[in-house]
């Protein structure tokens, strides 16, 4: 091990920790008031990284239509690119994941659709993920040119080169709003579902929805506003990644899946045990990636970084049983 490499891991591996903790929080919330997973979060995020890139970029090299329908080289197109900028360009991608979740809790989050079985409705969410990802598929953008963030390029000096042996660590300001966005939500969040008429609404809706409809709670209105939150959290997910890995819808779907797995660490129900799943996750690929376990192939880091976030929801999930399991009684 090259434990000269320690503390670059534990801060950058923190801040990287940021960006798998937004997807976890949009699952969580909509996975309390409707008991299903909501995959169409992921075709949100994988939406707004799409539209985000196709918003906000201004290089005249690029093609300037935004929908092929072939993969010809002369593909027949529609449509230009608006090129915004960046910080006007996110804040429409939010805007629009907002309406659109919020539209989809509407829809199914009335009285005869959310009577239906947890599998029906988590099936119906992944076939409208599957649809938005199809649509971002037919996007006429190239995944190896990256957007600007809407915070700026600079970059911050985190540690010196005599503590790391190696080149000073380095993280930009897209980095630095992405984890303090995810630890800001978690906060109000927390206080929101706490300390709130609305917030403990939701709760009783999570514990008892039913019950919760017979004693007067509007289930639909509930509902649109919890879709319309997380959908509006899953669109600047989708486009914070597209800032730093690129607007792939298939990374998007790689995303999902990580969120969720990090959402299973706290039952898909607890937000802190999500978000320290989150940052062992960040932590681990971050010691892969920089060698501080030495070098290791690409296929073995895939299988060290899944195998220790199956073991984390193994364990979480054995100690449910105890009183370490409070953190999700009295958290989201």
């Amino acid at each position: 091990m090259h434990f000269d490499l320690f503390f670059t891991v534990l801060l950058a591996g923190g801040i990287s920790a940021g960006l798998y903790g937004f997807l976890p929080i949009s699952l969580i919330l909509t996975y309390r008031i409707s008991r299903t997973i909501a995959f169409v979060h992921g075709g949100i995020a994988a939406l707004g990284a799409i539209l985000y890139w196709i918003f906000s970029l201004h290089n005249d090299f690029l093609p300037n239509y935004i929908i092929t329908f072939s993969q010809a080289q002369d593909p027949k197109t529609f449509g230009h690119r608006p090129k915004w900028e960046p910080f006007p360009s996110m804040l429409a991608v939010v805007a629009i994941g907002a309406i659109l979740a919020g539209t989809y809790g509407f829809i199914v989050m009335s009285r005869q659709l959310a009577s239906l079985t947890v599998l029906t409705l988590t099936i119906v969410s992944l076939g409208a993920m599957m649809g938005m990802v199809g649509v971002s598929s037919l996007m006429n953008v190239d995944a190896n040119v990256f957007p600007d963030s809407p915070f700026g390029s600079g970059r911050h000096k985190l540690l010196p080169e005599s503590m790391t042996s190696h080149q000073p660590l380095l993280i930009t300001n897209n980095q630095i709003f992405t984890f303090l966005t995810v630890v800001g939500l978690s906060l109000v969040l927390a206080v929101f579902l706490t300390r709130t008429h609305t917030g403990l609404v939701i709760r009783a809706l999570a514990d008892d929805q039913e019950a919760g409809v017979w004693c007067g709670v509007k289930l639909r209105a509930v509902g649109t506003l919890v879709y319309g939150v997380s959908g509006a959290i899953a669109a600047l997910a989708g486009v914070l990644t597209s800032i730093t890995v690129g607007a792939n819808p298939a990374d998007m779907l790689v995303f999902l899946l990580d969120g969720l797995a990090i959402a299973i660490v706290g039952g898909l129900r607890s937000l802190p045990l999500s978000l320290i799943g989150a940052l062992l996750y960040g932590l681990t690929e971050t010691a892969l990636k920089v060698g501080f376990f030495g070098e290791v192939s690409l296929p073995v880091q895939a299988v060290v970084l899944y195998g220790a976030l199956l073991s984390i929801i193994v364990v979480v999930a054995r100690l449910r049983r105890d009183t370490f399991f409070l953190l999700e009684r009295q958290s989201l």
